[in-house]
């Protein structure tokens, strides 16, 4: 549905319209969520870039409206998605404290852990 309505807009205004535009900027935004939240672990920054996705998403859903309100409603439920998800990571932040000392959260030492435990037992052979 949101590569329907981005093909949409598209097709009718060219690949530089400010509708095409601010979607390419929202997509790199997307991209950028899961190696932060998952792989830096870095909970709060990635709650910044939902709350910025929903943002910008709220920002291109009107103006894909002036052009082609079918393109514009194929985004509510990401819309939708979008809004859970921001009260998720929000959730999982409020879960996961961050420590004074370079933003050190309970994620990330979990994660240390892990990799200690692997290492460990590969030392001795397991």
């Amino acid at each position: 549905m949101i590569g329907y309505s981005g093909y949409t807009i598209f097709k009718a205004r060219g690949p530089s319209s400010l509708a095409m535009v601010l979607a390419y900027a929202h997509y790199v935004l997307n991209i950028t969520w899961a190696p932060v939240f998952f792989g830096l672990k870095r909970l709060r920054a990635g709650h910044v870039i939902n709350v910025l996705l929903l943002l910008s998403l709220s920002v291109i859903i009107p103006l894909f409206y002036a052009i082609s309100p079918l393109a514009a409603g194929l985004l509510l439920p990401y819309w939708a998605w979008l809004a859970f998800a921001t009260k998720l990571s929000s959730a999982v932040c409020a879960l996961n404290p961050t420590g004074r000392e370079g933003g050190y959260n309970n994620a990330m030492l979990q994660s240390r852990l892990y990799q200690l435990q692997q290492e460990a037992g590969a030392r001795v052979g397991l």
